[in-house]
């Protein structure tokens, strides 16, 4: 052992407090190619193996003998806020840019690191894209850089199952840092096909080192249930009989919202995580939330935490006793990135997948999401050629038919492209300026990666009813040379399986709560006058008291229940009566509208004009109430759901509709089949108050809006 290897062992026994601690097998053999050979060299191995202890001890010790910092990418501000704490383990002082400090706090981070008071910076990919990071702190320590680190390197293929347009930019910047200066990129998902993508991008000269992913202490299970009710009610009889703390991972935020509610009206102690804002807080507290919520179940003051793959890679728990999946994962690659965060230190813990009727909806709509679309693109080209001082994100929003968070992503996946036909132009705030470059869509990758992706969600449905062992079908979709049977999952050892039958009770407890959801209709406060230069809105509609009341919907569009009975109307072009026998019992028995409404109208449609007429006057004649025509399309337009954002939604409704005159003066319901943005009961209930009527109740048989 030579001086170097024995300090090495010495930071990693001083980080765990083990004096009698040893390396993985190729920890230290990673760590000697960093710092002894500085070469570059690809990880592949189980989460929990050490992959940060690697990059962590080299960064010490290339400090140590004079080198520069180590720069760390990785995708996730979870990930980044564990990192801080498990460096300082190993005497390294580690600091972090992202979008959850202030300008304050990255400011003081890039000082530091410039001026060599930090040993090491971890920053997301898609400060890379911006010019004063690449100014600011790139540029300046480019020659002394110790360490380049690509954490969760499986980004950076486009084969990968969580390919990121903004892990291309490393590989653009690679050429233009010190030849002989080390880089790691380290994963713990990806097949042999992902790994010599990464290997070619990175270049021909690196090694790797891969290990087994077999986790041992891991007990696989997978249960068809189709129905949400039936994996509620699973969940609410088995969690209670689980040892330990684990997560629930859902698809979507409203899911996870949705199950950590049934739970905790269950008296089980969940809470929902996922990105972007908490339901009545803001961008800064739900970034506080998080990191309580995070804090909470590393210290064991919760059972689970029902998260989407916000609570994702390098969340680090040893000893979290489940993960169990409310629905199921895209790919194998996905899912045992997400399971295997089971079981790293402890003998036993479980992953179980529940599968549901929906996962093949969610599943194919996220693949047909995961480029921008042709028109999309074309149409943000175009307002930025047209523009002669480039637009901010806001302005190219004004201007092209897409939503906020497509036209976001393709703006990044086009700033991203090689050469890119974008670019930022000013970083505060951030302008985008067309380049010289000319551009088209890669429509045959586009379509190999779709087909791709398609194939790995039909393995994935193999795997719910594979009936040989889990662990080794996973291992051979991962290229593991080691898979064997395991001996553990519900396949091998049924006798180690957990339940899957549930109570009568809890089942048709679970469907009540599904029925029973209460979907208000949140009235828009304000509208952009520009939009509406035919009814001249103010932009607070309460101003000239033209803001209707808090609505209410009777269910979601497909969910078990009324949601599944009104899709099934809607596509057949009539409505089951038993919709408005259940939607007066809504209103009648648990929403309560106040004042009581004395009349019903409707939204008209140009499309099927009897469809929501023939609902609105049954709902009239089961609550004894007058159904009347008063609201008249004058003026056709486009479908209101091909309309993606506000201006464009806005636009499509202003002029459209008109009042007939002499209308009542009492509360109204104003009845619609579905709604998605809100604007159409906007405009109609501001038309209806401007008219004369009372107070105005939305009310839908469906809210079709989406929630990822």
């Amino acid at each position: 052992m030579n001086a170097t290897e024995s300090r090495a062992l010495e930071l990693l026994r001083t980080s765990l407090g083990k004096s009698d601690a040893t390396f993985h097998e190729h920890q230290w053999e990673s760590i000697s190619t960093l710092v002894e050979k500085r070469s570059r060299l690809l990880v592949v191995q189980r989460t929990g193996w050490g992959k940060s202890a690697v990059y962590f001890i080299a960064t010490k010790l290339m400090r140590e003998q004079g080198y520069g910092p180590t720069i760390i990418i990785s995708p996730l501000l979870a990930l980044m806020r564990n990192q801080i704490e498990s460096a300082a383990g190993y005497g390294v002082r580690l600091g972090t840019i992202n979008s959850s400090n202030t300008d304050e706090q990255n400011g003081q981070t890039r000082d530091s690191v410039v001026a060599g008071e930090l040993d090491a910076i971890i920053i997301s990919p898609e400060q890379l894209a911006k010019p004063s990071f690449n100014e600011e702190v790139l540029l300046p320590i480019s020659d002394r850089i110790g360490l380049f680190v690509i954490d969760e390197a499986h980004c950076i293929s486009d084969w990968g199952h969580d390919f990121r347009p903004d892990y291309k930019r490393i590989v653009n910047i690679l050429p233009f840092l010190p030849v002989n200066m080390p880089v790691l990129a380290t994963t713990a998902t990806a097949n042999q096909r992902v790994m010599n993508d990464v290997c070619n991008q990175l270049g021909d000269d690196i090694q790797v080192f891969r290990g087994e992913l077999t986790r041992e202490s891991l007990h696989l299970q997978a249960i068809d249930f189709p129905k949400r009710s039936h994996r509620l009610a699973w969940l609410a009889e088995i969690l209670p009989q689980l040892e330990g703390t684990g997560i629930i991972y859902a698809t979507t935020k409203r899911d996870a919202q949705q199950v950590a509610e049934w739970l905790t009206n269950q008296g089980i102690n969940v809470y929902p995580y996922h990105a972007g804002e908490f339901p009545g807080m803001s961008r800064a507290q739900s970034s506080a939330r998080r990191l309580e919520l995070e804090e909470a179940l590393l210290n064991d003051q919760v059972k689970a935490l029902v998260a989407t793959s916000a609570l994702g890679m390098g969340y680090d728990k040893s000893d979290l006793a489940f993960v169990i999946h409310y629905q199921s994962p895209g790919s194998v690659v996905s899912y045992y990135q997400q399971v295997g965060r089971a079981g790293r230190q402890i003998p036993k813990a479980y992953g179980i997948l529940l599968s549901g009727s929906e996962d093949d909806d969610i599943q194919r709509y996220f693949i047909r999401q995961a480029f921008p679309r042709e028109a999309l693109v074309n149409g943000i080209l175009e307002v930025l050629e047209a523009s002669e001082d480039g637009l901010k994100t806001a302005e190219v929003i004004q201007r092209v038919n897409g939503t906020n968070k497509k036209i976001d992503a393709a703006l990044k996946y086009l700033t991203a492209e090689s050469p890119a036909p974008v670019m930022v132009a000013q970083q505060s705030p951030i302008i985008y300026a067309r380049t010289t470059n000319a551009y088209q869509l890669p429509h045959e990758a586009i379509t190999r990666l779709s087909q791709i992706k398609e194939a790995e969600w039909e393995t994935m449905q193999a795997y719910v009813h594979h009936d040989g062992c889990l662990m080794q079908f996973l291992s051979n979709e991962l290229d593991d040379p080691h898979a064997s049977p395991c001996g553990k999952c519900a396949n091998c050892n049924p006798e180690e399986s957990v339940a899957e039958a549930i109570s009568h009770e809890m089942g048709q407890a679970a469907a009540d709560f599904l029925e029973n959801v209460l979907i208000e209709i949140e009235p828009r406060k304000q509208v952009t006058c520009s939009d509406f230069p035919v009814y001249q809105f103010p932009r607070r509609l309460a101003a000239e008291g033209l803001l209707h009341e808090p609505g209410r919907a009777l269910s979601r569009w497909g969910e078990a229940g009324w949601g599944e009975i009104a899709k099934a109307g809607k596509e057949a072009g009539a409505f089951d009566p038993r919709l408005a026998i259940a939607s007066a019992k809504l209103i009648r028995k648990r929403w309560h509208p106040d004042p009581v409404p004395g009349w019903v109208t409707f939204v008209p449609s140009q499309r099927n004009q009897d469809l929501v007429a023939n609902f609105a006057q049954q709902l009239a004649d089961q609550l004894g109430i007058p159904c009347i025509d008063t609201v008249k399309k004058v003026r056709n337009n486009r479908q209101q759901k091909f309309m993606e954002n506000t201006n464009f939604r806005c636009a499509n409704l202003d002029g459209v509709f008109a009042i007939e005159p002499d209308i009542s003066d009492a509360p109204v319901l104003l009845v619609d089949d579905a709604f998605d943005s809100r604007w159409t009961f906007t405009v109609i209930a501001a038309l209806l108050l401007r008219a004369g009527s009372g107070s105005v109740f939305p009310f839908a048989i469906m809210d079709t809006s989406t929630s990822d």
